[in-house]
């Protein structure tokens, strides 16, 4: 009996574990430093967003890196909206 609540107990910490770190890749919150923030990826897409503030005010507006990028600034909340572009393979 003590073994099947062993094996109970080590299995529903093994799925948790997988549950955070499928997780992990999707969301990442980084609180302390100079600018903490927060990352999000969209699953089953390939649109991610980062978003960070802090005391230096940034202005307002937006600025375009590239085709798949956008900078936003809102005073002292700054971040970039990505689409990551699918790579096309030579001879498909």
């Amino acid at each position: 009996m003590r073994n099947i609540i062993i094996r109970i107990t080590e299995a529903a910490q093994a799925i948790a574990m997988d549950f955070r770190d499928a997780c992990s890749r999707h969301v990442s919150l980084n609180i302390g430093g100079d600018m903490p923030g927060l990352f999000v990826k969209v699953p089953f897409t390939s649109a991610s967003a980062w978003v960070e503030w802090g005391t230096p005010h940034a202005g307002y507006g937006t600025n375009r890196e590239s085709e798949t990028e956008l900078e936003f600034f809102l005073g002292t909340i700054r971040g970039v909206l990505s689409i990551e572009k699918k790579t096309e393979v030579a001879g498909h």
